[in-house]
């Protein structure tokens, strides 16, 4: 159980890396120092996935989000 939790835990991190990097600006809790404001083009969700290969990808930010 220890080793699936490990690859869960490591697996979050690529994909919060991933769509960190995507993203340039900075938003809420990512501060970029090298894109140290917000940029109002970026108003969009970054979409993140993958196992082997991480991939990101951007989708309409609507006036409210769904909670499941």
């Amino acid at each position: 159980m220890r080793a699936r939790q490990a690859a869960a835990i490591t697996a979050v991190g690529r994909l919060m890396y991933r769509s960190t990097l995507a993203r340039t600006e900075t938003r809420g809790m990512s501060k970029r120092a090298d894109h140290p404001d917000q940029d109002p083009k970026q108003h969009h969700h970054i979409l993140s996935g993958g196992l082997d290969e991480v991939w990101t990808a951007t989708a309409a930010a609507s006036g409210a989000l769904a909670v499941a």
